[in-house]
């Protein structure tokens, strides 16, 4: 927004009313003869007019129903209808406290239009400066000495205020500026460290505002960056805060006594197949706060539930080991394996996985000479867990169909049943399987699976009639396809 004041120094204006009020800000210039404009006003507008349809004695009523509408301040244009502005408006505008301007003929009211959008790009292009060269300041300070210390200060100094860096989870922070943080901002910091997922907040009080924002630093996650400044931060600020919180993620140091984090995943999965190394259990144990040599732990073996999920579980590693706050986590080919406390809230992890696109099958609790165990039985509620379509715990309850089959035994005729199609060429095998499972879905609308798949449905009839004939069987009846459905369900590759 652009003062008032511009306009009177800039255009040559005169002030016949809120003299003290010049600072106010201006968002639009509107122009308008209506006797009420208010309904096509939406606030801080430089309402201008010549007096076209003015009745000087209703200028009280007027100037009521504009500054109710919220404009900033009357601009009169005088001549050609009036030569000077009438009394009475001024005297109204005086009464009810808004700013009015005399327009002089030498001024037009297009002039006033064309200098607050020259304002506004100026103050965008200021604007953008300012974002680029902090940007720049703030990654030389990150590749530099002390980066943690300077890349804060150098934030508090751009904003305006101060900025901390909270490490929860080891009880560390870092700071540029001096601090004002209050029950508050701290309450804040601590939901912000605690959430799962990028979280941010923001909160105001009489001379301060504060954004929180999430960190991904080291696992275990619970890092958050707290920014204070004493003016409502703009588009600016909160991008140069988004930049710092990406920065500091990068350069937040592990504790030296620390394993590095993706040395932690892969040891995980060693020690949930082998268990012999007492001081992976030390700490992991120191990790999660528990006594490593008689601790109970669990084995989760999750699954992105879409195959191109598969293809970008690499990638995901991170988001998986903060939804189950855990930093025990590696991959193996479409499968990601992760250890657990005894501890672990199982319904919120499992609610969370869901959400983000995961399956998972998750052991009992075990102790450390047991892992073996656990991750075969993870892998077992995995399988169920992909023919049910939701996460399994392995030990509880399951309903439905899923829980009278035994998932390990379906698995081995699967494997059984697909055989002559395996036998074919691999990538044909592929394809009529996927055809197979997509038909069966559609309940055999040739039409639907072929605009699934992205084919012809000549093609989807030339592949069904091939799985017939390798598989010897006939797909119109409705017991082979059901003997089919649940065999497919169960080939799911882990």
């Amino acid at each position: 927004m652009v003062p008032l004041r511009v306009f009177v120094a800039q255009l040559g204006l005169t002030v016949l009313s809120g003299a003290d009020r010049l600072d106010a800000p201006i968002r639009w210039v509107h122009v308008s003869e209506l006797t009420d404009p208010s309904q096509y006003l939406q606030g801080n507008e430089l309402l201008l007019l010549a007096g076209t349809n003015l009745r000087p004695e209703q200028s009280a009523e007027y100037v009521r129903l504009v500054k109710e509408a919220g404009i900033t301040a009357l601009g009169f244009g005088v001549t050609p209808v009036f030569d000077r502005v009438p009394g009475e408006l001024v005297a109204a505008c005086r009464e009810q406290d808004l700013p009015l301007l005399e327009v002089p003929a030498s001024v037009a009211f297009e002039s006033c239009a064309e200098l607050l959008y020259g304002q506004l790009l100026s103050s965008e292009l200021s604007e953008i400066r300012r974002l680029t060269e902090a940007q720049r300041a703030l990654i030389r300070a990150a590749a530099g000495p002390s980066p943690l210390t300077r890349t804060l200060e150098l934030l508090a100094a751009h904003t305006g205020g101060w900025a901390v860096l909270y490490d929860r989870d080891r009880d560390r922070e870092w700071s540029g500026g001096v601090p004002r943080v209050d029950a508050d901002v701290r309450a804040a910091i601590d939901r912000v460290c605690a959430s799962t997922g990028p979280a941010s907040a923001t909160m105001s009080s009489v001379d301060q505002r504060v954004m929180v924002q999430s960190v991904t630093g080291p696992l275990p996650s619970g890092y958050a960056l707290a920014v204070g400044a004493p003016m409502v931060a703009g588009v600016t600020d909160r991008t140069l805060v988004l930049t710092a919180a990406a920065l500091l993620g990068l350069i937040i140091p592990d504790t030296t006594d620390n394993w590095p984090s993706h040395q932690v995943g892969q040891a995980a999965l060693a020690l949930a197949l082998d268990p012999h190394s007492p001081r992976w259990i030390q700490h992991a144990a120191a990790v999660f706060g528990v006594q490593g040599s008689v601790s109970l732990w669990r084995v989760a073996c999750v699954r992105a539930t879409d195959r191109a999920g598969d293809r970008r579980a690499g990638t995901r590693l991170a988001e998986l080991a903060s939804l189950l706050a855990s930093p025990f986590v590696d991959q193996d080919g479409a499968v990601c394996v992760a250890l657990l406390p005894e501890s672990a809230p199982l319904s919120k992890i499992t609610d969370d996985l869901a959400q983000a696109g995961w399956l998972a099958g998750i052991s009992s609790a075990h102790p450390v000479t047991g892992l073996r165990a656990a991750h075969e039985e993870a892998l077992g509620a995995l399988r169920t867990a992909l023919f049910r379509g939701d996460c399994v715990v392995s030990g509880t309850e399951i309903d439905g169909l899923a829980g009278a089959l035994d998932m390990n035994r379906l698995r081995r005729y699967a494997d059984r049943r697909f055989r002559p199609l395996h036998e074919r060429r691999q990538q044909d095998a592929a394809d009529l399987l996927a055809t197979l499972r997509v038909w069966l879905r559609h309940n055999g609308h040739w039409d639907r699976t072929a605009e699934e798949l992205g084919v012809h449905r000549n093609t989807v009839r030339h592949r069904i009639g091939q799985v017939e004939a390798s598989l010897d069987c006939r797909l119109g009846d409705a017991d082979t396809r059901v003997e089919l459905h649940l065999a497919l369900r169960a080939l799911e590759e882990l």
